[in-house]
């Protein structure tokens, strides 16, 4: 079924124009990363992908790449941004608008919920559990997917 306006002269209207990806390089968040770019059927939708770094000594900020690097692993930090880049020429092949943003909180739900409210995000797509899932504990929802699940001000796509 494809989605058209009144007018067949017009371009689709989009069911979702901009979809948030918390993305933390587990293997579940880029498969959400995949559930977004197949959402978009040609329906000009911008994927925005962001990284959440935990810190219980800092405050929410933007990530300064120069002033964190010793609060943050160096190696964890570049990995996580060549990602972002690798996602973004992916999304870019398939014509998709997409962007990044890496941030530094003491509550990762929090950040990610204040980002689907200042980017006016239309869905969330995020796995079930993220990176914290490999620490040995064995949840069927991760606690970060769980919050935002319940909290978010627009529909949640979990994938596992």
């Amino acid at each position: 079924m494809q989605l058209t306006s009144q007018n067949k002269s017009e371009n689709p209207i989009p069911i979702f124009r901009k979809i948030l990806i918390p993305f933390d390089d587990s293997k579940l968040s880029e498969k959400a990363f995949w559930y977004a770019v197949n959402l978009d059927m040609n329906h000009k939708t911008e994927i925005l992908i962001l990284s959440v770094f935990h810190s219980d000594q800092l405050p929410s900020s933007f990530l300064d790449y120069n002033a964190h690097q010793t609060v943050i692993e160096k190696e964890k930090l570049l990995n996580v941004k060549l990602k972002h880049n690798e996602l973004k020429k992916v999304a870019e092949k398939y014509n998709i608008a997409c962007n990044s943003y890496m941030t530094i909180s003491s509550s990762i739900s929090e950040s990610i919920i204040s980002y689907i409210y200042s980017t006016r995000s239309d869905l969330v797509i995020m796995g079930t559990r993220g990176n914290s899932a490999s620490t040995g504990r064995k949840l069927m929802l991760g606690s970060v997917s769980l919050e935002i699940s319940q909290h978010s001000p627009v529909p949640v796509l979990l994938v596992k």
